[in-house]
């Protein structure tokens, strides 16, 4: 049986969530775009995602909040923290990440690079194999 490899991408910002989909897309792995107003815990029964890039900061469920979510629904999840706000703010969500028992917390600065994702999408295949 054939696993199906997908990666959720969360952030509050469209045209972000679009881009990084489509970038995943161009390098050959499915990609869902979080929907306003749905809660992480829904995005991700709904998904069902091999890994999860999540911006730290939005207005409703942040990156943090989101963390613990993906933790629950399978700590083996690859996450990919990401924000335009500076290192300190990645470090201490891949820390917060690896307390809720995540076991894999990568992190990128926006503009997050092609090969930052080509490198993470590599991660995710691995694990899902």
């Amino acid at each position: 049986m054939d696993l199906i490899t997908n990666v959720l991408v969360i952030d509050d910002r469209k045209e972000v969530a679009a881009t990084l989909a489509a970038l995943c897309e161009a390098l050959g792995m499915p990609a869902s775009v979080s929907r306003e107003g749905e809660s992480v815990r829904v995005m991700l029964a709904r998904a069902q995602p091999s890994g999860v890039i999540v911006d730290i900061m939005m207005p409703e469920e942040d990156g943090y909040e989101a963390l613990r979510e993906i933790a629950h629904f399978n700590p083996r999840t690859p996450v990919m923290l990401i924000t335009g706000h500076g290192e300190t703010w990645l470090r201490m969500g891949a820390t917060l990440g690896r307390a809720h028992g995540l076991e894999l917390v990568e992190t990128a600065t926006k503009p997050v690079r092609a090969d930052t994702i080509r490198k993470f999408l590599d991660v995710v295949r691995e694990r899902a194999a």
